[in-house]
């Protein structure tokens, strides 16, 4: 019986597929370290966050329901006038 007989090109092919099994290893073990660090962005304090915001946050929260509920309404179009217009606003 021969012994297994390893070739310069087959070595060279288990180390690339060595060397790709790592880097994605690598590649997911980092995205999920950074996933876990994400989390939700900081706002700032909450007493800094002005009515607008919070009734921003709040539309975005009723999600589809918001599209028909007039509270809403008004904080978008308090939003436009304030994006549009912010020197107007201070």
């Amino acid at each position: 019986m021969r012994g297994l007989r390893l070739s310069p090109p087959i070595i060279f092919r288990l180390v690339a597929v060595g060397l790709v099994v790592l880097i994605i290893v690598a590649a997911s073990l980092h995205l999920r370290h950074v996933s876990r660090e994400m989390g939700v962005p900081d706002l700032g304090p909450s007493g800094s966050r002005d009515r607008l915001a919070i009734g921003l946050a709040r539309c975005q929260a009723l999600g589809m329901k918001a599209d028909g509920d007039p509270a809403c309404e008004t904080i978008w179009a308090e939003n436009r006038k304030r994006f549009f217009a912010p020197d107007a606003a201070r």
